[in-house]
């Protein structure tokens, strides 16, 4: 039985000398009724951490206390995670992120470096006779193995042990079908023994630097030291799905949704997407797939989304806000907003103001380079495209407005439908499957991992309705005034999408596109 453990303190503890008192007191409560190990919340502070286990110490909390290492994945990301979890991060690290903050592959390579680099520093004795923030003792602390937050994200934690050279122990063990790691050890882990074993098993010296010539097994390494996305969306780790390499588009920022509701899949999509309701893909549609990640609690949920809106532009503030950085998730999107996306951040949130209330898009993209840093993919020498692509709410009478936009416009399409199921089509054929991601590289076949196909928007907006219902509606009393609003929204709105065929329509600072711009005339014509 483990239990959580917090060495900067739970959010919602008392602040000070007395909250951590009464937050230890507790967890030695947890201990005494029969938990026998602690994993602590991520930290970035070492000697956070360290004056953590010297306290539960002190509280007669002798278990094995697990420290949680959590990778760095984006600068963004690192922000408002520990802003909202109350986490503190040391300048140094900071100093670190600052200059490469905009390249996520940087960000990333440098964090498993910290990771690594915390993982080593709580392991090692201390040979100063006093490390800065300790209280002059020997700042070593003894902690029975490390818990990785890998979110998901498989290939940093892989990262880090690569790093710290576990891996050729894992390797080795596994290979050889006998294990040759040593026996737990319930008093701590020493870096020295650590190396020992590598040493032996792995050929690698005190440091951790390759000892010459062994032929090592570099495979897991060189997927760990990929530095170029492999799609523009993140594939799933699961050996069932590796081969798969198309997605619809409109689960982009709902990821787990969209692998929960095709985990039962016999295929999955590789090279087009075919047709979606062939039996071996199973079925799409089911409702007790659905996914809804956590926006906290309800208080947390009402500080995000609004504890009172009392109009509909209370609603359009908070989308606005989300692509501003200032609300971390909305339920739509569970992941902050793509690379890409800021290039036109400004314009984005100006049209959420004026009601187009957008759960995803992307720009047009004419054959840039496969290595550019917002929409490279797919490795080296290559040429990547897109269309441009909208998705958003709007009310019945915007909807009808973008209809006749789009009327207007032969390059575009669009389809769009409201909470009772009625549907308004321009230009989409029945059935049309349209390529909005495509990728031509070196001695390989076109690639077209992201589509938009009109039954499985269906299915998408059936999922988009429930989520006002399910995350936003609940947070206030029935027939109260902000119920109200939000439920006339969910009944009224239509879930539009819409497709400029155009990809040469980006501007030349990328700042706006076509389609853009004749969405921000249907917004201000309609806010007029």
């Amino acid at each position: 039985i483990g239990v959580a453990g917090h060495p900067e303190g739970h959010p919602s503890s008392g602040k000070g000398e007395e909250g951590r008192v009464l937050e230890m007191r507790h967890l030695k409560e947890k201990l005494d009724a029969g938990a026998e190990f602690i994993i602590t919340q991520f930290f970035y502070d070492v000697n956070a951490f360290k004056d953590y286990v010297k306290r539960c110490r002190k509280a007669g909390i002798n278990c094995p206390i697990i420290p949680g290492i959590m990778p760095i994945q984006s600068y963004s990301s690192l922000l408002k995670m520990t802003q909202f979890c109350g986490i503190s991060v040391p300048s140094s690290v900071i100093a670190r992120l600052e200059r490469v903050r905009h390249d996520d592959e940087a960000v990333k390579k440098i964090g498993c470096e910290i990771a690594a680099e915390m993982c080593r520093k709580i392991s090692t004795p201390s040979h100063s006779k006093k490390e800065e923030g300790s209280d002059g003792d020997d700042a070593h602390v003894h902690v029975d193995g490390f818990h990785f937050y890998t979110l998901n994200l498989e290939r940093s934690t892989t990262r880090i042990l690569a790093n710290l050279g576990a891996l050729d122990v894992i390797s080795d063990s596994v290979s050889s079908g006998s294990s040759s790691l040593p026996e737990k050890q319930h008093t701590g882990i020493s870096k020295n023994k650590i190396n020992d074993v590598i040493t032996a098993e792995g050929n690698l010296d005190h440091n951790g630097s390759e000892i010459p010539g062994r032929d090592r097994q570099g495979s897991i390494s060189e997927r760990a030291r990929s530095t170029r996305r492999v799609l523009p969306w993140k594939p799933s780790a699961m050996e069932n799905r590796s081969k798969e390499d198309v997605r619809p588009i409109n689960w982009s920022n709902r990821p787990k949704s969209y692998v929960m509701r095709t985990d039962d899949w016999d295929e999955y999509p590789n090279g087009r997407w075919g047709d979606s309701t062939s039996p071996a893909f199973g079925e799409l549609s089911e409702l007790s797939h659905f996914y809804s990640f956590t926006l906290g609690s309800d208080d947390d949920r009402r500080a995000m989304l609004g504890n009172c809106p009392l109009v509909e532009s209370d609603i359009y503030e908070v989308f606005a806000r989300y692509v501003e950085g200032t609300v971390p998730h909305i339920p739509w999107c569970e992941t902050p907003l793509h690379p890409e996306s800021f290039l036109f951040q400004p314009q984005l949130a100006k049209l959420n103001r004026y009601g187009l209330l957008t759960v995803n898009s992307q720009p047009p993209v004419d054959g840039v380079p496969s290595n550019h840093p917002a929409f490279g993919w797919g490795g080296k020498g290559g040429r990547v495209y897109q269309k441009g692509y909208v998705e958003c709410f709007v009310s019945p009478d915007k909807a009808n407005r973008l209809t006749r936009m789009v009327t207007s416009h032969p390059n575009m399409n669009l389809y769009a439908v409201n909470y009772s199921g009625h549907e308004l089509r321009v230009g989409v054929e029945e059935g049309g499957v349209t390529a909005l991601t495509w990728g031509v590289f070196p001695n390989r076949e076109i690639l077209q991992p992201t589509i938009f196909d009109p039954d499985t928007f269906l299915v998408w907006a059936e999922e988009a309705f429930s989520l006002w219902s399910s995350m936003w509606l609940n947070l206030y009393d029935y027939e109260s005034e902000s119920y109200e609003l939000v439920e006339k929204i969910r009944d009224t709105y239509y879930l539009v999408a819409i497709i400029d065929n155009d990809f040469t329509s980006g501007g030349k600072d990328r700042s706006t596109f076509s389609l853009l711009d004749s969405l921000f005339k249907v917004g201000k014509e309609s806010s007029s």
